[in-house]
């Protein structure tokens, strides 16, 4: 069995006004539970932070992930960053939109889109243990604006020039921002946080599609609320946890810390009940 993990964190955007502060953090914190916890050797991880976390080398790590993970092995995917949404290209998206990740060479033009992240996940083997730990805004319909370098608290969550658009002119966009990379049906979101779905992997998002990933000052210094959660409920119970054990932990910290947002737990429903970061 072997164990590999690519966790990315961008604080620092080429767009102005973007920048975050926890997103290294949020990788500094999880590369150290998933070691002192969970047996991962540090030759076993490869972080991408800031300007290391291009398209070009997310997109080739996450490929190479997938590739090299073999049935018996155990792999994490995380990324702590902003989240946005831009026109589908496509029309596989009911509203119009597609949602994207925003590397720190964020080119608006060529967006890293959730369809190319769906299409590279769904080629993993059977047999893999794959998490994807996502700590950023999907819909970002509670926010509009670039908040300043001092607010208490910044959403995970970057308007598109096309958003900035709609919002300015009173136009907001059509429907709601759907999602590739989530394949659960939109009214069970709406009437629960843990919801089965047809994926290969098990995959926890930062909110509802209704809120948005914060990232704050927390427990001293700042981080992602959601990857600040995750690793308090991993060392309160000494990693012993399921998926299931994990999510409702998380969001009991959340909500102790008054943050507003739900983790979301997504995947084939035998999978909930397994040891985390263990083999399928």
């Amino acid at each position: 069995m072997a164990k590999r993990a690519l966790l990315i964190g961008v604080n620092k955007y080429q767009v102005p006004g973007a920048d975050l502060r926890g997103c290294v953090n949020d990788v500094k914190n999880l590369n150290a539970a998933l070691i002192e916890l969970y047996d991962f050797k540090k030759s076993d991880i490869t972080a991408l932070t800031d300007g290391a976390a291009t398209q070009k080398a997310m997109k080739a790590g996450i490929k190479r992930l997938v590739s090299d993970s073999k049935k018996g092995d155990v792999a994490v995917l995380h990324y702590s960053g902003h989240g946005s949404n831009v026109p589908d290209d496509n029309d596989d998206e009911s509203d119009g939109r597609d949602e994207t990740l925003c590397p720190t060479d964020l080119d608006w033009e060529d967006p890293f889109r959730d369809d190319w992240l769906r299409v590279t996940l769904d080629k993993l083997k059977p047999g893999v243990s794959f998490t994807v730990i996502m700590d950023c805004c999907h819909s970002g319909t509670n926010t509009r604006a670039i908040l300043p370098p001092d607010a208490p608290v910044k959403e995970r969550y970057l308007p598109s020039p096309w958003g900035l658009v709609a919002a300015e002119s009173g136009r907001q966009s059509r429907g709601v921002v759907t999602s590739e990379l989530r394949r659960s049906p939109r009214n069970a979101r709406k009437k629960k946080d843990i919801v089965k779905a047809e994926l290969p992997e098990v995959l926890i998002t930062g909110c509802r599609d209704n809120q948005t990933s914060a990232d704050a000052f927390i427990g001293g210094d700042y981080n992602g609320a959601l990857t600040y959660s995750l690793v308090e409920a991993i060392r309160n119970a000494k990693g012993k946890l399921t998926y299931r054990d994990l999510h409702d932990r998380a969001a009991e910290v959340l909500k102790k810390k008054k943050f507003d947002q739900v983790p979301q737990l997504e995947g084939q429903s035998a999978q909930f009940d397994r040891p985390l970061f263990s083999q399928v």
